[in-house]
């Protein structure tokens, strides 16, 4: 399994409008040059992205994906040229890039709407790894983004209720049992490492946690998880491993354990061969 290290420029939000628009397409690429500038002598990067979950079920928009390939590949043809598709097997460019990769995230997001249904994750990576092997067969697949939100202080629930860390931790399970099953997905990347702050309007909709008093690291004894839908509780995206003061929730050891158990395994048939 591969841990991604993506660099991306411009991007999200882009339009099929930007990217048949000859001016932002110049400050586009530019960004791009800046960009591989900046990194072209890192060895950690392994592939270059632009237009995160970018419009690219609509043909009209793959002009700037094929212009932004075409770049990257005149200056760097040794790493991978990609962008995180939440389009999927829908997306109309993948013609103009040499790495699959997918956002998606089963068993979360359809979980207050549809119940929570733990067979999503298998299910859906399956499917998407053999649409892509049947669509781009020379090929690799990468799951980009996946995972599921656990609130730090949700750890200790009987229960395994949306938002505890025991429900992360089934989600997350499920995401890498699949990824490193299935021999047509090439790379994980779960989102993310740590908790973090998300953007005003979460904050605002949402409202902030109510702390413990006099308790360091701080310690959130209260939130409101049905003020905003369920999507942002206290303004905080709670998709990472970690949070905020990097205290391990449940899913970082388990998943650590999975990679370790994961790699033993390769090494002894390595040896073996």
């Amino acid at each position: 399994i591969l841990l991604r290290r993506l660099r991306l420029s411009a991007g999200p939000g882009v339009s099929t409008k930007n990217l048949n628009d000859p001016a932002w397409m110049k400050h586009q690429l530019t960004q791009l040059d800046q960009m591989m500038d900046a990194s072209l002598n890192h060895a950690s990067i392994m592939t270059w992205g632009w237009f995160n979950e970018g419009p690219s079920a609509d043909a009209d928009a793959c002009v700037g994906y094929a212009a932004c390939a075409a770049r990257a590949a005149a200056r760097d043809p040794t790493r991978f040229r990609t962008w995180a598709s939440n389009m999927e097997l829908k997306d109309k460019c993948l013609d103009h890039a040499t790495l699959i990769s997918f956002n998606n995230y089963p068993a979360w997001y359809s979980c207050p709407h549809s119940g929570c249904n733990l067979s999503e994750p298998a299910a859906h990576w399956t499917a998407m790894a053999a649409g892509v092997r049947a669509a781009q067969p020379s090929k690799p697949f990468v799951i980009s983004e996946t995972g599921a939100g656990g609130i730090w202080e949700w750890s200790h629930n009987d229960t395994d209720a949306r938002w505890t860390t025991k429900y992360q931790t089934e989600v997350i399970e499920r995401d890498v049992d699949v990824a490193l099953a299935d021999a047509t997905i090439s790379g994980l990347t779960l989102w993310h490492f740590f908790d973090f702050k998300g953007d005003d309007g979460a904050q605002a909709n949402c409202g902030p946690c109510d702390y413990e008093k006099g308790v360091s690291p701080p310690v959130c004894a209260y939130y409101n998880v049905t003020k905003c839908g369920g999507f942002r509780p206290g303004g905080i995206n709670h998709k990472g491993v970690v949070d905020f003061w990097r205290r391990e929730k449940e899913a970082y050891g388990v998943v650590a354990a999975k990679y370790k158990a994961a790699q033993r395994g390769a090494s002894s048939v390595e040896a073996a061969a």
